[in-house]
């Protein structure tokens, strides 16, 4: 399914089936109580590979408040490579959104699954869905925390909220839900990484021999929800060409299946494509964490390869106009957020999901140039190097 008629779905049928669920909760009473010893911990979170690694620090501080808890985590399939390599989780619990029937299909067997592990807390990561908030209601947690919204469809559900404040990193917005369940304050702890092992490097180098080579991986694209958050194609080649002449490295360009032509249209531009590699569509997630492992740096549009470069602790330079990095950086020291904060930035909406078209043609995006990016590329390498 795409994502604006998942968001359609959401919108159209998910509010009147959460108003009716609000309903049931207001009659019986269901407001939710404090359990004794928590034993089983629901964690609802579908979308973004980037926002599950800056969820991490809410999961270490649920292990730490809830020693005795098993932290079950609810997501797409197309994110359970990174569950799985996420040591705070115990449990990864998928749901098939390729079709409407696959996705109703798994909807019944996952509420069956989750009402068998019993959750005493579910936490809803979503910043505003429907659907997470009725599968947290169906869950039979007594204490469900979400972000709040001021809304009678979510609050008849909802058992705890927590303001987003965008001028916060969300990863405060995160571990502020567990903080206010738990009533132990703490400041969030580091971003945890994924596991990576020896055969994931293994596959990576019988796909693409760069064993001997120094490597700058390049993230050209930033998912399909919000298309302005991409720099320019043509600054992109320009920067490669630059570094081309000034280094021996060999640059790596990344992305998914369907982003392989406009990557091969930004590696045409670069005059030198025999030193660049487009991996677009051909890596695994723990492939492509075992290439930035190897990688010197990292420069990437606002997406979800940042956020798992920055938990590897690879150097990044990471590149924003529609979200700023205030709310939705790097969460690491060793990394450089361009961002120029012109007067319309940010615009990236996430109460109307992400679905605001910029009417200045990105001019935020074209406002950071090549000698800006080359200077933090260059300083990185440098420090690191």
């Amino acid at each position: 399914m795409n994502i604006d008629f998942m968001r359609s779905v959401d919108r159209f049928i998910g509010v009147p089936l959460c108003w009716s669920m609000g309903f049931y909760f207001r009659l019986s009473r269901r407001k939710g109580a404090s359990g004794s010893r928590v034993q089983n911990i629901l964690v609802i979170k579908f979308f973004g590979l980037g926002s599950i690694l800056l969820a991490t620090p809410a999961l270490s501080l649920m292990k730490r408040e809830f020693p005795e808890a098993h932290i079950a985590f609810l997501s797409f399939g197309s994110n359970a490579q990174l569950l799985e390599r996420l040591a705070s989780i115990d449990t990864v619990l998928t749901i098939d959104n390729s079709s409407v029937f696959a996705f109703v299909r798994d909807i019944f067997r996952t509420i069956r699954l989750i009402r068998r592990i019993r959750p005493e807390l579910a936490f809803d990561f979503e910043f505003f869905s429907k659907f997470s908030t009725l599968v947290s209601g169906l869950s039979g947690a007594p204490i469900r925390a979400a972000f709040s919204l001021p809304t009678q469809w979510r609050t008849s559900i909802v058992t705890h909220q927590v303001p987003l404040d965008k001028g916060l990193h969300v990863v405060h917005s995160f571990c502020e839900q567990v903080v206010l369940v738990s009533q132990v304050n703490s400041d969030p702890p580091p971003i945890e990484p994924p596991q990576v092992y020896q055969a994931d490097h293994d596959s990576l180098l019988r796909k693409f021999p760069v064993d001997a080579q120094r490597i700058v991986v390049i993230n050209v694209n930033a998912g399909h929800t919000f298309l302005e958050r991409r720099w320019p194609a043509n600054r992109f080649s320009e920067l490669v060409s630059t570094l081309a002449v000034e280094d021996d490295c060999v640059f790596c360009f990344i992305g998914n299946s369907g982003e392989f032509d406009y990557v091969s249209s930004v590696i045409r531009g670069t005059g030198c494509s025999d030193r660049c590699i487009n991996t677009a569509g051909s890596l695994s997630l723990p492939e492509l964490a075992a290439l930035l492992q190897r990688s010197e740096v990292l420069v990437s549009n606002d997406s979800g390869p940042l956020h798992l470069a920055a938990a590897l602790g690879i150097p990044t330079v990471g590149l924003y106009g529609p979200e700023s990095p205030e709310f939705y950086g790097a969460f690491q020291s060793d990394s450089e957020n361009l961002y120029k904060g012109i007067s319309c930035s940010p615009c990236m909406n996430i109460y109307a999901a992400k679905q605001f078209r910029c009417p200045y043609d990105a001019q935020c995006m074209k406002e950071i140039s090549v000698d800006q990016v080359l200077s933090s590329v260059r300083s990185l390498i440098l420090v690191n190097g």
